[in-house]
């Protein structure tokens, strides 16, 4: 932490300005370009959603609505909804709109349609963001996306679980999809710009999952058992993921739970069984105001393991939740609360990953094309051979940047979930709310 301030207390250096500035104008010639390009195929539903988002407040009412729409049942509670949230003064709606609302509250058969088509439309919209609801769909947009020359990580959705029979069907949910992928994987066309690294082969097969989904009862109240169960459960999935040759990435929730995922992380990769194994990473949030000590933490720790890791590093999703928290318990806040903060944490952890690759492999996550910018730059300035850097995005929000940097010959990976379309609208709503504020 120490040494990260240090640099922040420096200044810019006018010199590497002006190279993240060249860069990014760059990247934004070729978005330009590109227009609305995505890396989905259906052109309508594309069109409809950015619509839909163009207009700041209908998008946050829609985004309220598909929040609670999977709670809600009967037609007339579907139609009731739209109306509380559609049919205010500044939410600007198509012709004809209004009335067909207001008709949903007084008839059975207006209702009934409503609340069709809004199922409809929210499915539609969810497949923007959502690779399949199977193993089969969720290839094909694999292949899609290696079409393009771009990586993929897959995550299941889904996060805490309430009971131990939820625990072990996401356990195995995710030995299936490691085996599954791992034999559609067979048949994938070698593409070396994501295949390959200056260290060696890149895994093909790359899954990402939440440990709080492995454990009903993950409480940091009790770490030593959280720690014990979960790692009863995760040894099966890195298990399989070595032995097929295939990636796992470990997300980070809330802050609450970061301790105890570092802790699970680190213990359990330097058991006998994985300490010599590289093919795995874990997330470091850049909106933390301990995200500097988290990365010095992890280099000291790779250094005596004597393996590489990767480190995914992100803004952060859940700055709402973290900042309300906090508040309501009278704690520090555990975030940056203004966003240049949390911009300039990105690029000072950037740095580090960057000076640090051979102990911990940057993969660099943003929408942002200035924090991207950044990056280019400074792998350029430091010297590093080419791909040591991987860029991630996710699906159905960075499209266009990923064509871009695919396009400048980059490794580009894209954090792709699947899984069951109405359990996921959580999942879209926080994402699509994270990426449009």
């Amino acid at each position: 932490m120490v040494e990260l301030q240090r640099r922040a207390e420096a200044g810019i250096d006018s010199e590497a300005e002006e190279a993240t500035r060249a860069r990014g104008h760059a990247l934004l010639a070729v978005l330009r370009a590109a227009g609305g390009e995505t890396l989905r195929r259906d052109a309508v539903t594309d069109r409809v959603t950015r619509w839909a988002m163009g207009d700041e407040a209908l998008k946050t009412q829609l985004f309220r609505f598909i929040d609670v729409l999977p709670a809600l049942r009967a037609s007339r509670d579907v139609a009731r909804h739209l109306g509380e949230y559609l049919l205010r003064p500044e939410v600007r709606l198509p012709p004809g709109a209004g009335a067909l609302l207001r008709a949903g509250t007084r008839s059975g058969a207006a209702a009934a349609l409503l609340a069709r088509s809004a199922r409809v439309g929210a499915h539609q919209m969810a497949r923007r963001f959502i690779a399949g609801s199977n193993v089969r769909e969720a290839a094909a947009t694999i292949v899609r996306l290696r079409g393009r020359g771009i990586g993929f990580t897959m995550d299941i959705l889904g996060e805490a679980v309430t009971s131990e029979s939820e625990a072990e069907v996401y356990q195995g949910q995710y030995l299936g999809l490691l085996a599954g992928l791992s034999e559609a994987a067979r048949r994938w066309k070698r593409v070396s710009v994501v295949d390959e690294a200056p260290w060696g082969p890149v895994p093909r097969v790359n899954v990402s999952l939440k440990l709080s989904s492995l454990y009903s009862q993950f409480d940091p109240l009790d770490a030593d058992g959280t720690v014990a169960a979960v790692k009863a459960r995760l040894r099966p999935i890195l298990a399989q993921a070595r032995q097929l040759g295939a990636y796992v990435h470990i997300d980070t929730e809330h802050y609450a739970t970061k301790e105890i995922t570092l802790r699970i992380f680190r213990e359990i990769l330097m058991e006998e069984d994985f300490r010599d194994w590289s093919d795995t990473g874990i997330v470091v949030q850049a909106y933390l105001r301990e995200a500097g000590r988290d990365l010095e933490e992890l280099r000291e720790w790779a250094e005596r393991r004597g393996a590489p890791v990767w480190v995914r590093l992100v803004k952060g999703a859940y700055w709402d939740y973290e900042t309300v928290i906090a508040a309501q318990r009278g704690w520090p806040v555990p975030v940056f609360t203004r966003k240049p903060e949390t911009d300039a944490s990105f690029e000072r952890l950037t740095r580090f990953l960057l000076e640090n690759w051979r102990l911990l492999r940057p993969a660099i996550a943003s929408h942002n094309v200035r924090s991207m910018a950044h990056a280019l730059a400074l792998a350029h300035h430091l010297g590093l051979p080419r791909r040591t850097v991987e860029y991630q995005v996710l699906y159905g929000m960075g499209d266009r940047l990923a064509l871009a940097l695919a396009e400048g010959e980059e490794r580009v990976r894209v954090y792709v979930p699947y899984g069951e379309l109405i359990p996921g609208m959580a999942y879209l709503v926080r994402r699509l709310l994270e990426n449009t504020s």
